[in-house]
């Protein structure tokens, strides 16, 4: 039986990063109405799932490396990040200003994105080994499995658009 290959938990998370980016970015560029309300929709389940998925699993083990408090502050961000999600979805679509809160909600993932990527995955890998890396992604892109219902459940509109994922199988 061949062995699986190991995955690496800082590149997992940089992929959801940057699926999150190719959304807004998707949306930013679209004019049809459906498909930038689909994408918005994604868009805003991905943010939550991505949050939900790194507080269930991966940043159980940043006190191991000595980033204890920054895992404290990343949960800080994330509870900020999802309460504008949830403004997001709640403002509506179709309303004035929908353009400006869907891109506040974005902004403040992406400022708390690229911080886990300059400061704190590096860390991680520097300090992980290759089994516990492997062990940390798997258990991420599992817990990604097991709260969309919970992230999408705000958004009244059920309407997604498909995600491009590139994780491996875990």
């Amino acid at each position: 039986m061949a062995s699986a290959q190991l995955l690496d938990v800082t590149t997992e998370i940089k992929l959801d990063h940057d699926n999150v980016r190719e959304l807004f970015q998707r949306y930013k560029s679209t004019t049809d109405a459906a498909t930038k309300r689909a994408i918005a929709n994604t868009l805003l389940r991905e943010i939550a799932v991505h949050s939900d998925a790194e507080e269930a699993s991966v940043y159980n083990d940043y006190a191991a490396v000595g980033l204890g408090s920054v895992a404290t502050h990343n949960k800080e961000d994330h509870a900020a990040v999802k309460r504008l999600v949830s403004a997001a979805g709640a403002h509506g679509f179709d309303k004035a200003g929908y353009d400006d809160v869907l891109a506040k909600a974005f902004a403040a993932f992406d400022t708390h994105a690229r911080e886990e990527e300059t400061d704190q995955l590096p860390t991680l890998r520097q300090k992980l080994s290759a089994q516990d890396s492997d062990r940390i992604a798997r258990a991420f892109l599992r817990a990604r499995t097991t709260v969309p219902q919970k992230a999408a459940g705000a958004l009244a509109d059920g309407n997604f658009v498909a995600v491009k994922y590139a994780h491996a199988a875990f």
